[in-house]
């Protein structure tokens, strides 16, 4: 008596081997691959850089801002 092996890809037929299942994380991965693959950002980045530099730098001095009372206190102990 043999039993034969049916396994769940071969169930399905050949759409199975075709289609892959996206997960709900990679999803957005994948739509943020393809505007950075198909989208014209790079082109668009020059005009954008004065505001992005400006953005950074604030960042920068709030986080200065924020950690300088802890790096104070550390180094007066």
């Amino acid at each position: 008596m043999q039993a034969g092996i049916t396994f769940s890809e071969n169930a399905l037929g050949a759409k199975a081997a075709d289609h892959r299942p996206i997960f709900h994380i990679a999803k957005p991965i994948q739509e943020l691959q393809q505007i950075i693959e198909e989208g014209d950002w790079d082109e668009r980045l020059p005009y954008y850089e004065k505001y992005i530099n400006r953005f950074s730098w604030g960042v920068i001095i709030a986080s200065v801002i924020f950690l300088a009372p802890v790096c104070i206190n550390i180094f007066t102990r």
